[in-house]
């Protein structure tokens, strides 16, 4: 029975990423991955450009001015200073996974069937396929069911004209009127376009159901001559709750509330997350940042956000697009990066219509989280 220092459980972004960091650790790690090494599934992870992490060279699109429209307004959220930008996890796995397979100390198992794990006086074993393994530090980044009221679905076509034509990165195109409804744009310096689909909402769409909309949204507002290259499909709770975990294992990624829920963004959360964990492992004192006031103080807020984009989504989509206009866009920037002051998310409740907002904020001190 082999034992490791570490097991991480998902072989994700936050799994990947924690044993990326690893490597030079001097700990032996086990990365377990049900899926297969073929069978990735493909996604673009977006996010304003600040915090110094392990894959900033990734970045691949960088964008200084991004427009946010509602019906026939539109404002601007000025980049300069901190840049939208993204990164494909094709490229993350292209260089994240030969250097894990290249490394001594981090055995990276996909195709793995976990059929128990059992804890005992801190030690767990971990069975899969036919063998078992133990450790005493163990990192899940797995989804378990969380009972949500509220999702994001959304459906992105990587598109390719057949003859260029000037795009404008756009971060919200609100066009919904009984759903919370936005479509997404991102030129692309590989001279594709992203275009997506999200909504905010109580039912799960399926892909079916939201094509028709999101092409006949390119054609009316890109063009009707294009190939898709890849598509993007997918369904997030917009949960404040954390599921239940009985045998006290250490969660990460989505699976441990990195997701900002009224946004979705995850992926600076992830690194500074396993950053932490790394640093933890190692001995340091660093503070968890998915635990910090400012933090815990951005849950309540999205929880009123999320009850008011649940009741009431045709008049949230207008909250929301002055909440842009309103502010100043390093504010909007930092709120939206889970780094605002308290002093900015003063700023930001102010310029929220007060009576909407205070009466959401009371009801969610007597009632359950979305």
């Amino acid at each position: 029975m082999k034992r490791y220092d570490v097991v991480i459980i998902g072989a994700g972004c936050s799994g990947l990423s924690l044993a990326y960091k690893l490597i030079d650790s001097g700990l032996s790690v086990c990365v377990l991955e049900k899926g297969s090494k073929s069978g990735r599934i493909k996604k673009t992870w977006s996010y304003w450009a600040g915090y110094k992490h392990s894959f900033v060279k990734l970045e691949s699109n960088k964008y200084d001015r991004v427009i946010i429209k509602n019906h026939e307004e539109t404002c601007s959220l000025d980049c300069n200073d901190s840049n939208y930008t993204s990164i494909d996890s094709t490229d993350f796995d292209n260089m994240v996974i030969p250097c894990l397979d290249e490394t001594s100390n981090v055995d990276l198992i996909f195709n793995s069937n976990i059929t128990n794990i059992k804890s005992d006086n801190g030690v767990y074993s971990i069975d899969f396929n036919s063998d078992t393994i133990m450790t005493k530090n163990i990192y899940d980044s797995s989804n378990m069911k969380i009972d949500s009221t509220l999702y994001q679905v959304f459906l992105g076509y990587f598109i390719k004209l057949e003859s260029q034509i000037s795009t404008q990165p756009v971060l919200m195109d609100f066009v919904g009127d009984s759903d919370f409804h936005f479509f997404y744009v991102l030129p692309r310096n590989d001279r594709t376009i992203l275009v997506e689909s999200t909504f905010f909402t109580k039912n799960i769409y399926s892909e079916e159901e939201l094509k028709s909309e999101l092409e006949a949204y390119i054609k009316k507002n890109i063009s009707d001559s294009y190939t898709i290259v890849k598509r993007e499909y997918g369904v997030i709770p917009m949960s404040t709750k954390i599921p239940d975990n009985p045998l006290n294992i250490n969660k990460i990624g989505i699976a441990s509330g990195a997701t900002r829920a009224s946004t979705g963004y995850t992926f600076i959360n992830i690194q500074k997350q396993t950053d932490h964990i790394v640093d933890k492992l190692k001995g340091g004192n660093s503070s968890d940042p998915l635990k910090s006031f400012r933090w815990l103080l951005l849950k309540k807020m999205d929880h009123v956000l999320l009850r008011i984009i649940r009741d009431k989504p045709n008049q949230c989509q207008k909250i929301i697009y002055n909440m842009f206009k309103n502010n100043k866009s390093n504010v909007i920037i930092k709120f939206l990066s889970d780094i605002p002051s308290l002093f900015d998310i003063i700023r930001i409740v102010i310029n929220m219509p007060k009576l909407v907002f205070i009466n959401y904020a009371i009801r969610t001190i007597f009632n359950k989280k979305i």
